[in-house]
């Protein structure tokens, strides 16, 4: 990690990890990714890629899509947010990650694939904003300006960079094969529709996309977050405290994750988008994050790197804490292949809910997605939809 460390305060420091394998659950039909926000409403809103939570008629399946979570941990049930722009499979290419409540409005973030399916690093995200709870979309580009999307509005799909937020930025190689910093992201969650916040920036992290490894981080003031040009990104510490540039291109990594496994498999591009969330009991951010292998060698080629497989492996899994949205993160829980109750499971992109946290803090509710094959031998298949599980922070 980047910087030096504070100094916590020994009453609430996170230890390890105990994993509740009886409260097991899986749910729904197919998707994976599960990005959450907790609503000003009380309802938690998540997105999902690559499925369906609930049937709705069509038989396509979304490439994302967003649905609304009611109630507890133990007895929530889920409803679609039906006007949500129609990212069907096969229809456009987009995937979603980064989803954000605050001051009562709605931020959702899609994701461009290279092409019109899952198939390599994304070039650039298109930024999504509801006034209204869901009920209706606007676009919001670089310049701040907002457009109406009705649900199959065809410039839903536009790439053209007046319509994108970010687009092709300040890439770099992993050998000679680009990818592009803030490509995906997601927010720090900071309680209910952002209530808990400690300032008035919104703090933004994603994996720099040609060394995934290493996390990026940058901030906006919340009145600014549709402008592009507001952003600032993190450089370093000085004394525990951030350094911000205006310039992406300044950059640094405000956290480094293993780039292998301790056997020498090394992770892939789609690895450590990090879930951060307050935990108003510990008075913490807890981070959860995991790598996912690089296609089926596992090595550090741009071939295998960048390959649209990643599940030769179950994916790894670590939990961070710290006292600021910012970090310094320090670590309290890591393993490199982790599974739920089973050794075929291919688990990855772990998630913390920012709504289920008991009252001392120390149960949480984790989220994650699993490749898990069939008897068949087909992947994402078996538990491919919503999986959870409670967690004790010791």
């Amino acid at each position: 990690m980047t910087g030096t460390r504070t100094t916590p305060n020994l009453q609430s420091i996170p230890t390890g990890v105990t994993f509740q394998q009886d409260t097991l659950s899986r749910l729904g039909n197919r998707g994976d990714n599960w990005c959450i926000t907790w609503a000003a409403d009380d309802t938690q809103i998540t997105s999902m890629d690559d499925g369906k939570w609930i049937e709705d008629g069509d038989e396509r399946q979304f490439h994302n899509h967003l649905y609304r979570i009611l109630g507890g941990a133990n007895d929530f049930s889920r409803a679609d947010i039906p006007n949500y722009p129609d990212f069907r499979r096969g229809d456009g290419g987009w995937f979603g990650y980064g989803i954000v409540s605050v001051d009562g409005v709605l931020y959702a973030t899609a994701s461009k694939t290279p092409r019109l399916a899952w198939s390599g690093p994304f070039p650039g995200v298109k930024l999504l904003r509801s006034e209204d709870n869901g009920e209706s979309w606007h676009r919001v580009n670089r310049e701040g300006e907002l457009r109406y999307l009705e649900r199959h509005d065809p410039a839903r799909h536009s790439v053209d960079p007046a319509e994108m937020f970010f687009w092709q930025e300040y890439g770099l190689t992993h050998k000679t094969q680009i990818a592009y910093p803030f490509s995906y992201f997601d927010f720090a969650q900071c309680g209910r529709d952002n209530r808990a916040a400690k300032d008035d920036y919104l703090y933004i992290y994603s994996p720099e996309g040609a060394q995934a490894h290493r996390l990026l981080l940058a901030r906006v003031l919340k009145k600014d977050l549709g402008t592009r040009e507001a952003w600032q990104f993190f450089t370093g510490y000085d004394q525990d405290q951030p350094q911000w540039s205006p310039n992406i291109q300044d950059r640094q990594a405000v956290y480094l994750y293993p780039e292998h496994s301790q056997e020498g498999h090394y992770f892939g591009w789609y690895s450590w988008l990090p879930s951060v969330v307050w935990n108003e009991g510990l008075k913490l951010y807890i981070m959860v994050n995991g790598g996912t292998y690089a296609g089926y060698g596992m090595t550090d080629s741009d071939e295998d790197y960048y390959d649209a497989w990643m599940h030769t492996k179950t994916g790894s899994l670590g939990f961070w804490y710290a006292h600021q949205p910012y970090g310094p993160w320090h670590q309290f829980f890591y393993t490199d292949y982790w599974f739920a109750e089973s050794t075929e499971n291919r688990t990855y992109q772990p998630k913390l809910s920012p709504k289920w946290i008991s009252a001392s803090g120390r149960e949480m509710t984790l989220i994650w997605s699993d490749a898990m094959k069939n008897e068949a031998g087909k992947s994402h298949s078996t538990n491919y939809k919503w999986n959870q599980m409670a967690i004790t922070i010791e």
